[in-house]
């Protein structure tokens, strides 16, 4: 499957369904389907709460069955957090590209109104083969913490097999997407857009099913951080077009990405910053850069203070591993 991988696909927003391929919501789907593609992802969620990951291997399509690494590793991750939950099935999509010809390497997108609203759930997948799919969500809630486990689903024969698998988890030091939706706009309203745009993007991360996924809320949600985003943020920040931060001694930092994480207690946030290093010799001078980077940072928007008990600073340099430094926001001077 060109394109497919266990953990993303190309993203983009569909703005139609293209004649080649058709969605079907479950208000809309057969009910031996809706049922199939239900008691197929509640089997694999099953399989994945229990750290079972043979019997997910067993229930996957022959390319991903054949390269499991990646998604053992996810499910050994994912089932600790899943101790005491319950799982339910609430949203499954029949997704037809059987019209899409062998080796077609655009996007295949899905445009699914949902029945007696005006809102739409979209998916776009780069490269996607000819064939039928399915896309199921299943909630895990009453644990130790809520989560989500997205399947893509391929269907063979009779039956379904996973293609896919997108676990997350729906909240972050406790708070859910709609609580960080709402605490961005309390950021906008007071001014401190960094805060906000940060607070926008752990809610989308919160709130989307997988990266391939978009709804009409989401692109509200997008839309709203856009219009509030600090200067030089409208679009984002990425290699291409870093934020150049400038150091009080002149030295010039550039960050490709910012983002926030859970503490591993689950009681605070951490602010994440990338920025494109260079080689440098020895540890030292390595971990000097990566704190000088943190408080540039810190030093040119100090409303970010307010947010974050600790920053965690990756200095990436091509061809190598990261520098990595974990800074108490205290520390930071």
């Amino acid at each position: 499957m060109r394109g497919i991988t266990e953990f993303g696909l190309v993203v983009a927003l569909a703005a139609g369904t293209l004649a080649a391929q058709t969605c079907t919501t479950q208000a809309g789907m057969q009910g031996q389907v809706r049922t199939a593609l239900a008691d197929t992802a509640l089997m694999l969620g099953t399989a994945v709460k229990a750290g079972d990951a043979n019997a997910v291997k067993a229930a996957t399509v022959a390319e991903y069955a054949n390269n499991f690494g990646a998604i053992e590793y996810a499910i050994g991750t994912t089932s600790p957090k899943l101790k005491g939950g319950t799982l339910r099935v609430t949203q499954v999509y029949e997704l037809d590209a059987s019209g899409r010809k062998a080796g077609d390497t655009s996007e295949a997108d899905f445009t699914c109104p949902l029945k007696g609203t005006s809102a739409e759930t979209d998916f776009s997948i780069s490269g996607l083969p000819p064939g039928v799919y399915g896309f199921a969500m299943v909630e895990v809630a009453g644990g130790d913490h809520a989560w989500l486990l997205s399947f893509l689903l391929q269907q063979e024969g009779e039956g379904w097999k996973m293609a896919g698998f997108y676990p997350h988890a729906r909240t972050a030091v406790g708070k859910d997407g709609l609580w960080y939706w709402n605490s961005a706009r309390e950021r906008v309203k007071a001014k401190q857009p960094w805060l906000a745009w940060l607070a926008y993007d752990q809610a989308d991360t919160l709130l989307r099913p997988a990266n391939f996924v978009s709804s009409t809320n989401l692109d509200k949600l997008r839309a709203e951080q856009h219009a509030a985003a600090p200067a030089g943020m409208g679009d984002g920040i990425s290699g291409q077009t870093p934020l150049v931060v400038k150091a009080a001694n002149g030295q010039e930092f550039h960050f490709t990405a910012m983002s926030n994480e859970a503490a591993a207690d689950d009681q605070s946030l951490h602010l994440v910053l990338h920025y494109a290093g260079t080689p440098l010799e020895g540890v030292e001078a390595n971990h000097a850069r990566d704190v000088a980077a943190a408080a540039a940072m810190i030093a040119a928007h100090p409303e970010l203070r307010q947010g974050y008990s600790a920053v965690v600073v990756f200095g990436d340099v091509q061809g190598q591993n990261p520098s990595v430094v974990s800074l108490p926001m205290a520390e930071i001077r």
